[in-house]
């Protein structure tokens, strides 16, 4: 069966939280190794991957606006396909 694109998309999606996911996590094991490790450090550091983060929830929230765009396509496709009052050949 091939994948349509609200589902391509939906992978995309997951890829991009994934990634926003572990950027995170590394800034956080960072911060901490560093303390660890004796480094003074504020709790503002970690700030630089703040563009990053930005950037990646742009880029999910175009995913979902895509995904909705797919779907809204779709909808249309299969309604003039189908027009109004006309019987399907499954019935």
């Amino acid at each position: 069966m091939t994948r349509n694109h609200v589902e391509r998309l939906g992978e995309f999606r997951e890829i991009l939280v994934a990634t926003r996911r572990e950027g995170v996590r590394n800034v956080h094991h960072t911060r901490d190794a560093m303390r660890a490790s004796g480094f003074q450090i504020g709790d503002s550091d970690g700030s630089s991957y703040g563009a990053k983060l930005k950037e990646l929830q742009e880029e999910i929230e175009a995913v979902d606006r895509a995904i909705e765009d797919e779907k809204r396509l779709a909808s249309a496709f299969e309604g003039a396909a189908n027009p109004a009052g006309q019987l399907s050949r499954e019935s």
